[in-house]
């Protein structure tokens, strides 16, 4: 993986395809490195209790209170990396335009066009348990184009991979789209 030096937030840029940005960083980031989702990183850091990653366990409903609908869950699988998508909130479904509870890596693929450096990247971050984020234009096939910003917070019950990842996405105005790090 090639890596920029990290900037004053500890974020790291990994790779960048087209107007999308790939970052990536350690679990003990400073939050504000990432306003967006600097409320949400605490939460997930809090709930790290010493490891290096929280388990999906360690949530509860409540714990995501004013993300519901921001926020898909993801059941993570490898040999081969693999994933399905347990829960999709509300706003990220109106960005996609479809219902994605349920769909599997293949069919959220199919929707989005170019994702494959996405799951190239959510692979990275789970199997590295790093905390990875991503910016850029959402091309949903036959759909209005949208800038978005994610966040991918990957959880482990136990091991040293992710079995969980909690992705969140914001979209972004268009005053936002060209603010990048």
């Amino acid at each position: 993986m090639t890596d920029t030096q990290p900037n004053e937030s500890g974020m790291r840029v990994w790779k960048s395809v087209g107007e999308w940005t790939y970052t990536h960083c350690d679990p003990d980031m400073n939050p504000k490195g990432l306003e967006n989702f600097s409320g949400l990183i605490s939460l997930w850091q809090e709930k790290r209790q010493g490891r290096r990653v929280p388990a999906w366990r360690d949530f509860d409903f409540y714990d995501f209170k004013g993300w519901h609908g921001y926020i898909s869950v993801y059941d993570v699988s490898y040999d081969p990396f693999d994933w399905v998508l347990r829960l999709s909130g509300t706003k990220v479904d109106e960005l996609f335009e479809r219902h994605l509870t349920g769909m599997t890596r293949q069919e959220r693929n199919e929707v989005a066009i170019d994702y494959d450096s996405v799951a190239e990247f959510c692979e990275i971050s789970c199997t590295e348990l790093m905390l990875a984020h991503t910016r850029g234009p959402l091309n949903v096939k036959d759909k209005e184009f949208k800038w978005v910003e994610l966040l991918e917070l990957p959880c482990s019950d136990g091991g040293p991979r992710a079995t969980h990842t909690i992705e969140a996405v914001v979209r972004l105005a268009r005053d936002e789209q060209t603010h990048w790090l």
